[in-house]
């Protein structure tokens, strides 16, 4: 199971930005995909998937500001306890 963490980019501190969505809650994923868009003051990057799996819960909304390090999302296989 993987917790889809915000990353640190570059140099910020401050809390950043969720942009887009790429994937849905159910979607099927794999390793290198692209999960979503995410903006600083500065800079918009994308997150890509570190493991194949389903996308089993997306946390954090299109448009929230979230501190670096927080879940956004949790892919794993179906059945998987995801609390």
């Amino acid at each position: 199971m993987e917790k889809v963490s915000m990353p640190k980019i570059g140099m910020m501190s401050d809390d950043i930005n969720l942009a887009e969505w790429l994937v849905a809650e159910g979607d099927q994923v794999e390793v290198g995909q692209e999960l979503c868009e995410i903006e600083s003051q500065k800079i918009t990057n994308r997150i890509e998937a570190k493991s194949a799996g389903t996308v089993l819960k997306i946390i954090v909304n299109e448009g929230e500001k979230v501190p670096i390090g927080t879940v956004l999302a949790i892919i794993g296989e179906p059945g998987d306890d995801i609390s």
